[in-house]
């Protein structure tokens, strides 16, 4: 009955073993062979304290067997109960110095009371006295695995499988050698290999999905951490991979929830709380990715990436100086990062410091010569610098690295058509329509576009409006040329613009956005229209007023206005501050307290047309009283903009404004408008120009130094008082 209970137990047939050695115990109780074997079957099952108490009872009946001293050493072992094993293996070498599994089973003991040095020598030793133990070999691998001889360990594992091909630890422990060498195409084979042999070892799924993963094949690296996860649902470290998995698939709301799972079950883990930042800023989360990083730092508060990745989402959050502190932070720790260097210099641009921003940019670049962000962005410092020539330059080096970058088309478009170049400007503007905010309002259309090829005589052309109030506004001059061309047109546009537009010249339908669109042949962008159109400067649709204002409320306000004494002159200072966070150094706004020298012009009446945000500065600055208030600054929508403000502009003399829609809407009506641009303003006013193509009526003034709003508005008095 116990050679049939060992055949069974060497064959691995355990459930069957174990009632027979049950069997020969209730007729001998104290054969020790029986118990011991016994014991070691429960030891096997995970049956460890069960597994202890027979080996106990056994080397009780023959203290002075090694081979039972050892057997208890490993039941013990097994229980995590190492130090007593570690004696039980002394006295069984003691007892017999050449018994090879003690030397074997100490040494594993030793591993697991974090010895490496003393359990090579043990293993060893285990393998001298028994050169064909694949097992004491493996041992000895694991041991200089830990001790950092990778080299030694690998030739271990594997005369360890040339001893027993059928070793999965071996395989296993091969495979994770070759992975931290980076030989993960090795790795995987010996992992598959070991999976071969122990299909439902829940580590051997999990590293296996690990490298995939590094192999870059995403979607078999899922499957085999969920794999992993139904063996053992509870794995903090498989959570956080398949977050990974996830996350390079595209599938970012998995993913994070994929790393919650991992931190409610590890939630100290700086690893984890750092990807589900990352994941958070994928997102478009900002706030609870800056919480996730804040307390990746508290739990290492020198990791580097934490602190990079901290100044990325502080930059989103528009907190700026925050942010350089924490690339700071990261350039501390990692001086050659060409990452922090060029978000360092990202933000550096944000706070209007472009020329600062050059180093870090340069820098970057040395480090990381095909680095197209970091050309794009020297592009965007240059032209804030008014280096034209050279941001371009440092553009199209970032569009031969990375030809579809759509910051850098972006800004080369802008840079090309502000120095009049619209042939080559127009093309590239397209890719205003890739930028993140535009995508977010990318819409699906019934026809197809049209190009500027298609014949539109009998045609229904939907033109609908696709950037700013200001745009719409400038480019709305095109829709009688569609009509010339025997399109019948249907211009959607924003509800605000709707009844100033009415008065525009076509013959086709007005639409406000949202409303329900009559059925059309063929759409197209507002501002794609110039490209279709293959407009040059000279042949901008020219002609103003292009825009009407109802003659009762022109001459209503007017006569408000007459009871102001002297030349009438409209002043705006500040524009939409969300159009103004889409691109760097695009402060267009002006404080009101610059424009206290038009304020002792004699004969002229200042009167405010700010709507809105800004409007509060007149109560700050000392003038305020001397500028007037006719309209209710918080009152604004479609109808005060045609029957308001546009009638007020018609009354004025003159109008002077920062670059909002305001200048286009005074530029429209063919009004007298003065626009006042930072040093690099916007495309549309081209360079070194003081009048604008598109508006005949419209004088520029430039600021001479970047910031330097003072010394321009000492000219804009200038010429006010002379026209005065």
């Amino acid at each position: 009955m116990l050679a049939r209970a060992r055949a069974a137990h060497d064959q691995g047939r355990l459930t069957e073993a174990v009632p027979l050695y049950r069997e020969v115990l209730a007729r001998e109780p104290g054969n020790t062979d029986a118990l011991q074997l016994l014991g070691r079957a429960m030891a096997a099952l995970g049956q460890t304290q069960q597994a202890v108490r027979l080996i106990e009872a056994a080397a009780q009946l023959q203290p002075s067997n090694p081979a039972i001293q050892a057997n208890l050493g490993g039941a013990l072992s097994a229980a995590g109960r190492h130090a007593e094993a570690l004696s039980c293996y002394d006295r069984a070498l003691a007892l017999q110095p050449d018994l090879a599994g003690a030397h074997r089973g100490r040494g594993m003991a030793l591993m697991r009371v974090g010895k490496p040095a003393a359990a090579l020598v043990s293993f060893r030793e285990a393998a001298r006295l028994a050169p064909d133990d694949d097992q004491a070999q493996n041992g000895a691998g694991v041991a200089l695995e830990r001790l950092n001889r990778p080299d030694e360990a690998r030739r271990c594992f594997e005369r360890a499988l040339a001893l027993n091909p059928r070793n999965a630890e071996a395989h296993h422990n091969l495979g994770l050698i070759e992975a931290a060498a980076g030989r993960h195409a090795e790795a995987l084979t010996s992992i598959e290999r070991a999976l071969a042999l122990q299909p439902n070892q829940p580590a051997l799924h999990g590293n296996r999905g690990t490298e995939l993963l590094a192999l870059g094949r995403q979607a078999e690296a899922l499957a085999s951490f969920d794999h992993a996860l139904r063996l053992a649902p509870q794995d903090a470290a498989v959570h956080h991979n398949r977050g990974l998995a996830l996350a390079s698939l595209k599938r970012h709301s998995e993913a994070l929830a994929s790393f919650d799972h991992a931190l409610r079950l590890a939630p100290d883990a700086p690893a984890t709380q750092l990807w589900r930042g990352r994941t958070c800023l994928e997102l478009g989360h900002p706030a609870p990715a800056l919480a996730s990083f804040d307390r990746a730092l508290e739990l290492a508060p020198r990791q580097f990436d934490a602190h990079l990745q901290r100044g990325i989402a502080l930059a989103a959050l528009e907190r700026y100086q925050e942010s350089l502190e924490s690339f700071d932070q990261a350039l501390a720790r990692d001086p050659n990062s060409a990452d922090a260097l060029n978000n360092r210099g990202a933000v550096l641009v944000r706070l209007f410091r472009p020329r600062d921003a050059l180093p870090d940019f340069a820098r970057s670049i040395a480090l990381r010569p095909d680095y197209a962000e970091a050309f794009t962005n020297a592009g965007i410092a240059l032209r804030g610098l008014g280096r034209y020539q050279e941001a371009l330059n440092h553009l199209d080096r970032a569009l031969s690295i990375r030809p579809n970058d759509v910051t850098a088309t972006w800004t080369k478009a802008l840079l090309k058509l502000a120095m009049g170049e619209f042939r080559d400007g127009w093309p590239l503007y397209e890719s205003r329509l890739q930028l993140a905010h535009m995508r977010q309002l990318q819409r699906t259309f019934a026809a197809p576009r049209w190009t500027g090829a298609q014949p539109l005589a009998g045609k229904t052309l939907l033109v609908h409006a696709d950037e700013g109030l200001g745009d719409t506004l400038q480019f709305c001059r095109y829709l009688p040329v569609l009509e010339a061309r025997g399109a019948r047109v249907v211009f959607e546009v924003q509800p605000t613009l709707k009844p100033i537009l009415g008065s525009l010249a076509m013959r086709g339908a007005l639409v406000g956005r949202g409303e329900l669109l009559p059925e059309y042949d063929l759409h197209i962008p507002l501002l794609s229209l110039p490209l279709a159109l293959r407009t040059e400067i000279d042949t901008i649709p020219g002609g103003v007023p292009y825009l009407k204002v109802d003659p009762v409320a022109v001459r209503s306000w007017g006569e408000r206005l007459a009871e102001l004494p002297g030349r009438k002159v409209g002043l705006n200072w500040h524009g939409n501050p969300e159009a103004e966070k889409f691109s760097a150094l695009d402060a267009r706004s002006f404080p009101l307290a610059a424009a206290a020298p038009l304020a002792r012009v004699a004969g002229v009446s200042l009167v405010s047309l700010q709507k809105g945000p800004g409007a509060g500065q007149r109560s700050e600055v000392e003038f305020g009283h001397a500028l007037a208030q006719l309209a209710d600054p918080l009152r604004m929508g479609p109808e005060e903009m045609a029957a308001e403000t546009a009638a007020i502009i018609m009354g004025l003399d003159l109008l002077i404004t920062c670059d909002t829609a305001l200048a286009h809407l005074a530029g429209a009506l063919g009004a007298r408008v003065w626009v006042a641009l930072q040093s690099v303003p916007d495309w549309r006013w081209l360079i070194d120009r003081d009048d604008s193509p598109w508006y005949p009526t419209m004088r520029l003034f430039r600021q001479r130094t970047p910031g330097d709003w003072l010394e321009l508005f000492e000219r804009v008095t200038a010429e006010l008082r002379a026209l005065a």
